[in-house]
């Protein structure tokens, strides 16, 4: 795998350590855009480690949002995704970031073809840009590339951990490209109730 695809990869990815608090579950009230705030304007910046003997700097932004639709670009990519009161989704199409009910176990149909499933719950996570309670943890398995992709959101935050790994069939080794939250600006009227 090139650095050029590697950090490619990385753009969206990241991993902390995590753990279990107390509560296992999230707050009744929470919804799937407060673990990923689309308000033009929110960004994050991600130290993004891609196995070579430095990091890289990436960051992410959301450009526009209309209430409904959100473009989001890191680096030379722009995604689309389309805020529903049941989840998050990339456009076009039936693959979802977030999507409801939060339950531990829940799965919904993944980025790439890959099967998401919200893994944990309740979670406290640091980071470089500090310390977050009440997290997730969704794990995107299978596709095309049979990725492992594993973030964790946090409500007011978004991703704050991404992490991508994948077996090479040519050397038989696995590649992991990680990022984590180095910083980020969201808007606190980023979850508006309607």
């Amino acid at each position: 795998m090139t650095l050029a695809v590697r950090l490619g990869a990385a753009a969206a990815l990241v991993t902390v350590a995590c753990t279990q608090t107390v509560r296992p579950t999230l707050p009744e009230t929470i919804e799937p855009r407060d673990l990923y705030p689309l308000e033009t304007g929110n960004a994050w910046s991600y130290d993004v480690d891609t196995g070579e003997s430095s990091t890289t700097l990436a960051v992410s932004r959301v450009e526009t949002f209309d209430g409904r639709i959100a473009e989001v670009r890191t680096a030379q990519t722009l995604l689309r995704y389309e805020v529903l009161p049941e989840g998050i989704r990339v456009q076009p199409g039936d693959e979802w970031v977030l999507r409801l009910p939060f339950e531990e176990g829940a799965t919904w149909p993944g980025r790439g073809g890959r099967t998401a499933r919200l893994v944990s719950m309740g979670l406290r996570v640091e980071t470089r840009a500090g310390a977050f309670d009440d997290c997730v943890l969704v794990s995107e398995t299978g596709g095309k590339l049979e990725l492992e992709v594993r973030t964790v959101y946090c409500p007011k935050v978004g991703p704050v951990s991404v992490e991508s790994t994948m077996r090479s069939n040519l050397s038989d080794r696995t590649l992991t490209v990680s990022a984590k939250l180095r910083g980020y600006e969201v808007s606190p009227t980023s979850s508006p109730r309607p």
